[in-house]
């Protein structure tokens, strides 16, 4: 008895090899590699971690891709040409000079003048009181009343040394008028308040005042303090113009030192001075 069974219609008989049989396989049920149409490789889509493991299947996961190597260019090589820093050359201006002025010495040329004003006063004074009386004294020395036309001068003399300063001897010209003036006046007006005009009436004041108006000794003062102050302008000024001299050529070599230093400044440093 035959133990195969017979295969159904339509249905070829294969041969069932057994376990250890080779299965032949014909040649037209080989498919050819070459033949079968390469398909795509599906895209991996990204996992996202779950709190489980999930299978993926063998197909599915893609090959790993080699990376191709890069290959790094090295920059060219940069030639820099080092700039030297500009310089700054400093050049020290020259001062400017203060114009020297000659109220100083005025004012000191004014003290010495006021002494030489009161001793000539009091040998007018003297001469004056020996014509008087006949007699020759100097007890007017100890009375304030002498001295006050020396104040008078003095104060008048440095107002006009201070307002003059460097001017020519005409300005002392005219000033030795304004010192007589006020030393004339200025003792008349002292003379008269000591005298105690303000408690005198109308007449009293007017015969008064009349009559130091007209004392010699007053107009000895207000002569000999125009004079003083004239001659004394004489020296004053005199220093005064050289004093100018000496500022316009303490300006004359700063303008000239300054345009050297300005000319130094521009060598050294390469600039243009444009006017």
């Amino acid at each position: 008895m035959s133990n195969e069974t017979p295969a159904p219609e339509g249905v070829e008989n294969r041969h069932v090899a057994a376990p250890d049989e080779e299965i032949v396989v014909p040649e037209e049920d080989v498919v050819q590699e070459d033949t079968i149409d390469p398909q795509p490789e599906p895209l991996v889509e990204p996992v996202r971690a779950t709190s489980h493991v999930s299978e993926v299947p063998a197909a599915v996961v893609a090959e790993p891709v080699a990376a191709e190597p890069v290959t790094e260019v090295a920059p060219e090589p940069t030639t820099v040409v080092a700039t030297p820093p500009a310089q700054t050359i400093y050049v020290t201006a020259p001062v400017e000079p203060r114009k020297k002025g000659n109220r100083g010495f005025g004012v000191l040329i004014g003290l010495l003048s006021t002494v030489i004003f009161a001793a000539l006063y009091a040998l007018v004074v003297a001469l004056i009181e020996t014509a008087r009386t006949g007699v020759s004294s100097f007890n007017f020395l100890g009375a304030i009343e002498f001295y006050v036309p020396a104040l008078f001068f003095l104060l008048g003399f440095i107002i006009l040394a201070l307002l003059a300063n460097r001017a020519n001897w005409w300005a002392y010209i005219l000033g030795s008028l304004f010192v007589g003036l006020l030393v004339y006046f200025g003792t008349v007006g002292t003379g008269l308040l000591v005298g105690g005009i303000v408690l005198e009436t109308p007449s009293g004041a007017t015969r008064l005042f009349g009559q130091a108006l007209t004392n010699p000794l007053v107009i000895a003062a207000a002569l000999l303090a125009r004079e003083v102050t004239l001659w004394a302008g004489a020296g004053i000024s005199a220093r005064g113009r050289r004093v100018k001299v000496r500022n316009v050529e303490s300006r004359a070599a700063f303008d000239r030192e300054a345009a050297e230093r300005r000319a130094e400044y521009d060598a050294a440093n390469g600039t243009r001075d444009y006017a």
